[in-house]
């Protein structure tokens, strides 16, 4: 076995959510009167906090702050539905827990929603660990250390995954941002080419070494065991 730790993205890793995402996001920029970005801009918001991506887009804190409360109602209300798990994930993942791999989850997706979305998919039982985003309008929701980034929810995750020093721990993801908090953490990196990043961007963003990729998630235990 490879690794003793495994950490996996939500969005376009675990799941097929990028529909409901940018279903949110239009509505955003609708019930703020603003206007519509390019689909390329809409799209570069799966990935990285709400907020984060609004103030990308040129908006004030306050804005911001406004925006994702609207994407939340939003998303709650509708956008948490239009989501599915990969075909092939759920076989990947009872191997990897089968063989003794022990699993999290790591988003930046804000906690309750990755929790909420983690148990509408039935995707509970494999993850010792589920890690989000707790910090929300310059404070975070359950006490704790912020988490505000993808390392920060990685070093969570791993620490409460951790039994030793000497663990062997890939993230795997689909985007920059994914291979970017690999890098950062220091750990290695699977990109998953069928989720919303690019093999191209992953590889530019991963900056300790050369990735591995898989093209669905049938192949992940192969590079993981």
């Amino acid at each position: 076995m490879k690794y003793d730790i495994a950490l996996f993205d939500l969005d376009g890793t675990l799941s097929e959510s990028g529909e409901g995402i940018l279903d949110c996001v239009r509505m955003i920029f609708m019930e703020m009167d603003c206007p519509l970005p390019s689909e390329e801009i809409i799209r570069s918001f799966i990935g990285p906090p709400m907020y984060t991506s609004l103030r990308g887009c040129g908006f004030t804190d306050e804005d911001a702050k406004l925006g994702t409360e609207i994407y939340k109602r939003n998303f709650l209300e509708h956008g948490i539905y239009k989501n599915r798990v990969y075909d092939g994930m759920f076989e990947a993942l009872e191997e990897l827990r089968s063989r003794g791999v022990r699993l999290g989850v790591a988003s930046t997706k804000w906690q309750p929603f990755t929790d909420r979305i983690i148990d509408m998919l039935s995707l509970r039982q494999y993850f010792s660990v589920v890690g989000g985003s707790n910090y929300v309008n310059g404070k975070t929701i359950d006490g704790m250390a912020p988490r505000k980034n993808k390392p920060d929810v990685m070093n969570y995750v791993i620490d409460a995954l951790k039994e030793n020093d000497s663990e062997r721990v890939v993230m795997i993801g689909d985007t920059k941002y994914d291979a970017d908090g690999a890098a950062k953490v220091g750990c290695d990196f699977i990109g998953c080419i069928f989720g919303y990043g690019t093999r191209e961007e992953m590889e530019e963003y991963y900056t300790i070494g050369k990735p591995s990729f898989v093209s669905c998630p049938a192949e992940i235990p192969g590079v993981i065991l």
